[in-house]
């Protein structure tokens, strides 16, 4: 087994990789103290992948895997990342925790720092714990890896209906979604949340917990109206919990893809307070609610106050994580495609973005989740000053995420769709197959109403009215335009795109890039 064969389709780690020594107690967060640990563990991987796997090639380089790991020891931050929290869904930044980044069960005495309570085996619970560390790496693929062993070692340990039974399996139903696979990681869930509600009751934290998750995979499928019918579920009668305030965020997520602006800005104005004294001011869950605030009041046209909210973010994230924190750089990468969207200075736009990700490369690595989203952001502001560096840099960034994420997953996708956008008015017939590339990639994963998926079929559909002409790309536009009403309502930018598209007009993409996934 080596890194390349990790990433292939049974994503799991044998026990003969992995020897349980290099599994022993691995300390809760990033930094020096853990480096001789996961240098071995990462000495057994390259012994065993090719010179020549460009999946190795990050790790052959030992002083730079170091430094990025040991640039995660982010001293000042004192309570700000809890142990086992990230900055995952939401943000596109996501730093530990085998349950995931949003500290969901910490309270409840089933956190990541409490793996050992419910996985009751040492073993599993070392699993569990070099889980969060290849997250804290962004080696999500890898930690998909190692869940698949966690489930595998977990059926041999325990009963079907053990607690640590159910817990493995959500490990396993999440990281899964991570890597792309969210149509998957929503049946893992739906069959987990009936099979934790007969055994455990369906108040009992893993059962919320599986709720909570079977809605987002849910929204993340495109299915918004059902995720949303989820979301309002837990909150109504649940307990005043963190799965509670985490399902009203969602709830939140989910209505700005419907459109529903307004409604979402309202919602999450309300739900800040919250979420600062449950969590703290500074904490990945409340930056990313600040998030979905600024990107609501974008998408109701308050442009100005929504670039005025993303610089505050930027400032604030700095002081309190640092400048070259992972969810610092995701935050300054938008902000500088906010920069750029705005008018606000073609040139500022670029610096901030070359900056970010010249930042993100040295101190997270070039492969990091986090470096290619600012990655795709450069790439976006590079588009008006200098196009062939920008096709260049999209090339780049889609090969690397390809080979880092999958090629289906929702970052890799943004990518290559914008590398389409760009070659679609220079190079049609190249530009072509790879809109159809995406687009079948994304009605496998995503499912072929999904907005995502709705503006790769317009965009190609406005392609083959330039090749082929007007009666090949009529009948397309007409079908993208009524899923666009079925899914967002008449009134949603996207519907009334579509709708505008249906007469013959000019044969751009019809949007701007996309500065990348907003889960």
């Amino acid at each position: 087994m080596n890194f390349r064969e990790i990433e292939e389709a049974d994503g799991s780690l044998r026990k003969s990789t992995v020897q349980s020594s290099l599994l022993g107690e691995a300390d809760r967060r990033a930094g020096k103290e853990c480096t001789g640990k996961l240098e071995a563990l990462v000495g057994v991987l390259l012994a065993r992948t090719p010179q020549d796997d460009p999946a190795a090639g990050p790790w052959r380089d030992r002083a730079s895997w170091q430094r990025r790991w040991e640039a995660l020891d982010d001293r000042g931050r004192s309570d700000v990342l809890e142990p086992g929290t990230g900055t995952g869904t939401g943000t596109g930044t996501r730093t530990g925790g085998a349950l995931g980044w949003d500290g969901a069960l910490e309270k409840l005495g089933m956190g990541a720092d409490t793996e050992a309570a419910w996985l009751k085996d040492p073993r599993l619970s070392r699993i569990a714990a070099v889980i969060g560390e290849l997250s804290a790496l962004g080696l999500y693929r890898h930690a998909w890896g190692l869940a698949s062993e966690l489930l595998h070692c977990a059926e041999g340990m325990l009963g079907p209906q053990d607690p640590g039974m159910l817990a493995a399996r959500h490990v396993a139903a999440y990281w899964t979604g991570e890597v792309g696979e969210v149509r998957t990681a929503r049946d893992l869930t739906a069959a987990l949340l009936s099979d934790c509600c007969a055994v455990l009751g369906g108040r009992h934290p893993l059962s919320r917990l599986a709720g909570l998750r079977l809605a987002s995979w849910t929204t993340a499928c495109g299915r918004q109206a059902e995720g949303r019918r989820l979301y309002r579920e837990l909150v109504r009668g649940g307990p005043d919990d963190r799965i509670t305030l985490l399902a009203r965020l969602g709830g939140v997520r989910a209505a700005l893809s419907v459109g529903e602006a307004e409604e979402g800005v309202d919602q999450v104005e309300r739900l800040l307070p919250d979420l600062e004294a449950e969590y703290s001011e500074h904490h990945p869950v409340v930056l990313a609610a600040r998030i979905h605030q600024a990107q609501g009041h974008r998408l109701v046209g308050r442009t100005a106050y929504s670039l005025e909210l993303l610089e505050d973010l930027v400032a604030d994230t700095a002081a309190h994580l640092g400048r070259t924190h992972p969810l610092t750089l995701s935050i300054r990468g938008r902000h500088a495609n906010a920069v750029w969207a705005n008018d606000q200075g073609a040139q500022r736009a670029l610096d901030l973005a070359e900056e970010a990700y010249a930042e993100a490369v040295t101190v997270i690595g070039p492969d990091h989740p986090d470096t290619l989203f600012v990655g795709n952001a450069l790439a976006i502001t590079l588009a008006g000053h200098d196009a062939a560096r920008s096709e260049e840099m999209f090339r780049q960034q889609y090969r690397q995420a390809r080979a880092a994420l999958g090629a289906e997953h929702e970052l890799t996708l943004a990518i290559g769709h914008n590398l389409a956008a760009i070659l679609h008015g220079k190079e049609p017939d190249a530009a072509r197959p790879l809109y159809e590339e995406v687009r079948d990639a994304q009605t496998r994963v995503l499912g072929a109403e999904h907005p995502h998926t709705l503006l790769t079929r317009m965009n190609l559909a406005q392609l083959v009215r330039g090749l082929d002409g007007e009666d090949a790309a009529r009948p397309l536009l007409e079908e993208v335009y009524r899923a666009c009403v079925r899914v967002l309502g008449a009134t949603h930018p996207d519907t009334l795109h579509a709708k505008a598209r249906l007469r013959p007009a000019e044969q751009e993409p019809n949007q701007e890039p996309e500065a990348g996934p907003e889960r």
